[in-house]
């Protein structure tokens, strides 16, 4: 057993984006997405366990993809559930209190090796730790037909991987689901944890839109060539 968990996070849809298949499974250089994004957290940390979630639709797709590309890697799976919250509390099942765990998702494949020793001795040392980066544009907000302006530099944008210790995790998420999880850093902040804010890295983008799957691909290449 390692000392670190991925829990890669795979269950979504995906409609935002023009495919016949999830986003995750979409191949960008002739490599599906989620393997990219596998990779990047393997090289980071070679001993790391790691638990893929997917959508029960899709288990026979990801084994495939898996079998053709990552044979000989061991890979813990997990079906998803109906919100984020469920499939994340599925994926805890191979995890031990003992391990610092980093629940990422499969379509960010660009997070830097820095946000992942940042974020795993952190953790390691204050329980919770979650990427964040400033925002570049103004923010109002929406006040019926009316808006004001807001000062930015009191908000950041949150990514993941987001890295708690073992029996942090495993504790909050013995919480009932609430509307407002809208990441693991919510459910844990619920359960009377603090979270501490570490850099996170521009290039660290959520493959969302189609537009985000050409700049995927510019920054594979980029990184082929470097």
């Amino acid at each position: 057993m390692s000392d670190i968990h991925f829990v890669i996070v795979a269950g979504g849809s995906g409609k935002r984006i023009s495919s016949s298949v999830p986003k995750q499974f979409i191949s960008v250089l002739d490599t599906p997405l989620w393997v990219h994004t596998y990779k990047r957290l393997k090289n980071a940390v070679p001993q790391a366990d790691f638990t893929m979630v997917v959508n029960n639709d899709n288990i026979a797709f990801w084994n495939a993809q898996k079998d053709e590309f990552l044979r000989e890697h061991l890979i813990h799976l997990a079906g998803s559930g109906p919100e984020r919250f469920h499939s994340v509390k599925n994926g805890l099942q191979y995890i031990k209190s003992n391990q610092i765990i980093a629940i990422h998702d499969a379509v960010r494949p660009f997070v830097s090796n820095k946000v992942i020793e940042s974020g795993i001795h952190v953790a390691g040392r204050y329980g919770a730790a979650v990427p964040a980066i400033p925002l570049k544009e103004s923010i109002r907000q929406i006040d019926g037909a009316l808006s004001k302006t807001l000062d930015r530099s009191e908000f950041r944008i949150i990514q993941t991987p987001q890295f708690f210790k073992g029996e942090i995790i495993l504790d909050a998420y013995r919480q009932s689901y609430r509307a407002s999880f809208t990441d693991d850093a919510s459910v844990v902040e619920a359960a009377s944890y603090s979270i501490r804010l570490i850099e996170g890295n521009t290039e660290n983008i959520k493959i969302t839109e189609d537009t985000d799957l050409i700049i995927c691909e510019a920054l594979l290449r980029r990184m082929s060539t470097n």
